[in-house]
């Protein structure tokens, strides 16, 4: 520790702090320090002090303070070992020393080892580079860059380069003074088997190369993208002493001072994305190496910023490394306990009067994930070329994480039918249990409910569901023994068949009345499926039930028909095909009409024949209640479906009227107040009907 520590006070001593520090800060005199604007949090009046006497700084605006050493390592996210070898260098202070012990003359052979890497493959970098400028061979790689897009610039800037056919490379190293046994330590050489011949062979060949840098600028690392039809499209450098892909960021050194200036990083997949992104003017852009994110990237990410966007290839493998991208930054990040308002009731006052339980506190994640909505087929590189406003347009309207999820997992459901949105809450709703922020959770939670237009207290009930099946899963041992504890049957639901219709998830309590008079509802079966399958989920399914039964009892008795139309209009039925059907059926029977079961099935769409035997299913075919009966039947099946669209369409209403409040629209929030008037009062008056005729 002595050794390192006169290292250190040596390398002080050689190296100005108000120079270094001047190099990245602009510094003005004042008295005998000097200021400039802090460069680790954006301000407009200077607090950032430098004091050459201490060879200290100190912000008082972040409260950020240290010596050169820490400055260095917090500006440019390098770890203290890091720090120390670039500084020992900067200032030519040898870090070998003849007092060390065992352990420190074998790190410094290490240290030695990988800067002889460090050596190997800038030679090599500077190789492959002019062979893409000079080599005749690497005109078809030269026409592939510029039909990319990429410029001559960007080529010298990222020193792009390319690998003939044959072994050039390693001849050239070779006498270059290198051994056979470091271009194969470097991953720049393989040996040949025996019976081909023996010796080495280069790794890279016929390949664009791109040089894969550290955060200090020096090459570690390449990869190379096939030119000549050859497998793998995408070949890196294997792992080496200095090259860890689990752990490089592509383009972090070249982004660095970028993403701290905006405060975020954009995360692309491939090589070229991120080189011509930074080509038009997004220089916060980085490439992880083989579209996998990990935690020790999000590590040298948060030193620099909170704030994450993934814009990963649209097509399935990109979407499916941005889910696992999302999982690993969200575990990933720090988590910070925030006060967070407390529970629904409001505070609870003591006897002296205090306010309490006003907040609780909880862990959230400390950072900002979201996912860049691309076009379908172009992968970033192509977007920003052929709009570089969109590509912006994108970042700046970067989808937050359930939006993206809800995109993402629904993309294949209707989501203005009862069957969509509760396949779309259940595909979510255990994404969003994976992650740990409660107070994101609730968030989350919130947005889905309003992006499907479900009341939010049952998705949370659903939610719960989700987490408790969750923590089952994650200890199925305490499950097993608790299902040898024995329990209460649980009350039948028949007996609650008389709570209030607007209750989320009860039973269809029209089976009690279709069952005495023999028409049967499988709305319970079919519907609520399991015991299990409840809440949320269930109530959607159980309204698309509703919807088939009381299209059922019109095909199966269309005596009903005068009955369920003065009820029922067409916006009812919100499934589409089952909207279709009514639709046909309201034609078919018009006043006086009779209708021919089968040459009515028989004209309909295929697609509608199916949704026809389907809500016929519902029904029971014993034989049938008549008069009375039969109409109140109906009647009560009409009334519950007409309830259940009038409270969905007030929820939407609610999120008009909170959206019309925010924006400012007093127009269209007396509009919106009004249809909430209309249906207050048609809701009174299907209430009022349901009670005088049962």
């Amino acid at each position: 520790m002595a050794e390192y520590t006169s290292v250190i006070e040596r390398i002080k001593q050689k190296l100005d702090i108000v120079e270094e520090i001047g190099a990245v800060v602009a510094l003005k005199k004042s008295g005998k320090s000097y200021k400039g604007l802090c460069p680790f949090h954006s301000e407009r009046t200077p607090s950032f002090y430098v004091f050459p006497e201490k060879s200290s700084f100190h912000c008082f605006g972040c409260n950020e303070n240290g010596d050169i050493f820490s400055f260095v390592q917090k500006q440019q996210s390098l770890d203290f070992r890091e720090v120390l070898a670039l500084l020992a260098d900067r200032a030519q202070v040898p870090l070998d020393s003849g007092t060390q012990g065992d352990d420190q003359r074998a790190e410094s052979a290490e240290s030695a080892g990988r800067r002889r890497l460090r050596a190997l493959n800038e030679a090599a970098a500077i190789w492959f580079h002019h062979q893409l400028l000079q080599s005749a061979e690497a005109q078809y790689a030269r026409a592939y860059l510029d039909s990319r897009g990429v410029s001559n610039e960007s080529i010298a800037t990222w020193r792009l380069g390319y690998a003939p056919d044959g072994d050039g490379l390693s001849s050239y190293l070779v006498t270059s003074g290198y051994a056979l046994r470091e271009l194969v330590e470097a991953g720049l050489a393989r040996e040949r088997e025996a019976e081909r011949g023996g010796g080495l062979y280069d790794y890279f060949r016929q390949r664009v190369i791109f040089p894969i840098r550290d955060l200090r600028g020096q090459v570690i690392a390449f990869g190379g993208r096939e030119l000549g039809g050859g497998h793998p499209k995408y070949l890196n450098t294997p792992q080496t002493p200095l090259f860890d892909k689990s752990a490089t960021l592509f383009g972090l050194d070249l982004a660095r001072d970028a993403i701290r200036r905006a405060d975020r990083v954009i995360i692309v997949e491939g090589y070229l994305d991120a080189i011509v992104t930074h080509q038009y003017g997004s220089r916060n852009v980085v490439a992880c190496i083989g579209s996998a994110i990990t935690d020790k990237h999000v590590r040298q990410i948060k030193k620099m910023t909170r704030r994450l966007a993934l814009a990963l290839d649209p097509d399935a493998a990109g979407q499916s490394a941005t889910m696992r991208g999302i999982a690993v930054a969200q575990a990933a990040f720090d988590k910070v306990v925030v006060p967070v308002p407390g529970p629904v009731g409001g505070p609870l006052t003591t006897r002296r009067g205090d306010v309490r339980s006003m907040v609780r506190f909880e862990e959230q994640v400390d950072a900002e994930i979201t996912v860049l909505r691309l076009p379908a087929g172009e992968d970033p590189d192509e977007f920003i070329r052929r709009d570089a406003a969109a590509w912006q347009q994108a970042i700046d309207q970067a989808l937050p994480l359930v939006d993206y999820l809800l995109d993402a997992q629904t993309a294949d459901l209707a989501l203005d039918t009862p069957a969509g949105k509760a396949e779309a809450a259940q595909r979510v709703l255990p994404l969003i249990a994976e992650i740990s922020d409660r107070t994101a959770q609730d968030a989350y939670l919130r947005r889905l409910a309003a992006r499907l237009r479900v009341d939010e207290r049952e998705l949370a009930l659903d939610f719960q569901r989700v987490r408790r099946q969750r923590a089952r899963n994650a200890h199925p041992t305490v499950e097993r023994q608790s299902t040898n504890v024995p329990t209460t049957p649980a009350p039948s639901t028949a007996s609650t068949s008389e709570s209030s219709t607007d209750d989320p998830g009860e039973k269809y309590h029209t089976d009690r009345l279709i069952s005495q008079g023999s028409l049967k509802s499988t709305y319970g079966a079919a519907a609520m499926g399991s015991g299990a399958s409840t809440g949320l989920a269930a109530r959607l399914l159980a309204e698309q039930a509703q919807e088939e039964y009381c299209l059922g009892v019109l095909l199966e008795r269309p005596a009903t028909w005068t009955e369920m139309r003065a009820i029922l209009v067409e916006s009812d039925f919100l499934t589409t095909e089952l909207r279709a059907l009514y639709a046909a059926l309201v034609a078919a029977l018009q006043p006086a009409a009779a209708l021919d079961l089968q040459g009515f099935l028989e004209d309909l769409p295929p697609l509608l024949q199916v949704a026809a035997n389907r809500a016929r299913l519902r029904v029971d075919p014993s034989p049938p209640v008549e008069g009375a009966g039969l109409m109140k039947v109906a009647r009560h099946a009409a009334y519950r479906l007409k309830r259940t669209r009038l409270k969905e369409e007030m929820a939407e209403l609610d999120y008009l009227e909170r959206d019309a409040e925010q924006s400012g629209d007093q127009d269209g929030l007396r509009a919106l107040l009004g249809r909430k008037q209309h249906l207050l009062a048609q809701r009174r008056a299907i209430d009022a009907a349901a009670g005088l005729f049962g």
